[in-house]
C-alpha cells in the first residue's frame, strides 16, 4: 500500500491529502463521504485552519469535498483505525517529522573561548542524552521488529517481560483499557471487542481451561500503547 504524500502548505506548514490517507489506510472508498464528515468536518476535537482545511476537487467532472490535514491530525486519524497499516502510517509521519526537525547547531563565538567551550559542551551533553534514550528504547524497538517478522502468538506474561513489565502490571492495564470481559473478572478472558479487532484469542487447553493469547496485531498494539508513556485508550 502506498504511503500518503506530505506536502508543503502555507497555513498548515506540512499537510496530507485526507482522501489519499483514507485510501492508504485501506478503508472502503464508498464510505469516504460519511467517514470524512464524521472524523474531520464534524469532529468536535478538530479545529478548521489548524487541524484541517477543506477544499473542493473535481472527480470525473463532478465536485467532491476533500481536506488537507495537519501531520498531527493525520497521525490521530491513522491511529483510530487500529490496524497494522494505521501503525505503519503513524510511524511514517513520526519519522518524517523527526527528519525535518533536526536541530540546527549554531557555531559558537570563537572570539570568546569561554562561550565556545560552553557551546560545545552543551552540544556534547545533548548528544549523550539522545544516545542514552535510544539505548534505553532499543530493546522495545528490537521486540517490535521481531513481532512484525513473526506470526507466533504469545502469552500476556511473555509480552509483559518483553516490554519491561510484570504480568500483574500488564494485566491491570488490560483491565483498565477494557481488553478483558468485565463480567468474567477476575478471570482473564478477552472481551468480544478485543477479539474481533484481531488482538487476542481464547484457546481451550487439554485440561479444559481457557488460555488467553495475544496475536501479532495484539502484541504490536500493546507495544505501541504501553511503551511510549501514552494515556490509556479503551479498546
Amino acid at each position: 500500500m502506498k504511503l500518503p504524500t506530505i506536502q508543503e502548505n502555507q497555513d498548515l506548514q506540512q499537510a496530507v491529502d485526507a482522501k489519499e490517507l483514507y485510501q492508504s489506510l485501506g478503508l472502503d472508498i464508498s464510505n469516504w463521504s460519511r467517514w470524512s464528515a464524521k472524523n474531520i468536518a464534524e469532529n468536535p476535537f478538530a479545529v478548521q485552519g489548524v487541524d484541517f482545511l477543506g477544499f473542493v476537487m473535481m472527480t470525473s467532472g463532478n465536485k467532491a469535498q476533500n481536506y488537507l490535514l495537519s501531520i498531527d491530525f493525520a497521525k490521530k486519524l491513522a491511529m483510530q483505525v487500529r490496524t497494522e497499516m494505521g501503525e505503519r502510517i503513524r510511524d511514517y509521519f513520526l519519522e518524517c517529522e523527526r527528519r525535518t526537525q533536526q536541530p540546527v547547531v549554531a557555531l559558537p563565538d570563537f572570539t570568546n573561548p569561554a562561550l565556545a567551550a560552553r557551546a560545545w559542551a552543551d552540544e556534547y551533553q545533548a548528544k549523550q542524552i539522545a544516545q542514552e534514550q535510544l539505548a534505553e528504547a532499543q530493546p522495545k524497538i528490537n521486540f517490535h521488529d521481531a513481532v512484525a517478522a513473526s506470526r507466533t502468538m504469545m502469552t500476556v506474561s511473555d509480552v509483559a517481560k518483553k516490554i519491561g513489565m510484570t504480568a500483574q502490571e500488564l494485566n491491570k492495564k488490560l483491565v483498565d483499557i477494557g481488553a478483558y470481559d468485565k463480567r468474567r473478572l477476575p478471570k482473564k478472558v478477552f472481551g468480544h471487542n478485543f477479539i474481533t479487532k484481531g488482538y487476542g484469542v481464547m484457546k481451550l487447553t487439554a485440561d479444559g481451561y481457557d488460555r488467553n493469547l495475544l496475536t501479532q496485531s495484539g502484541q504490536i498494539y500493546l507495544i505501541g500503547l504501553f511503551s511510549r508513556a501514552r494515556e490509556l485508550e479503551a479498546v
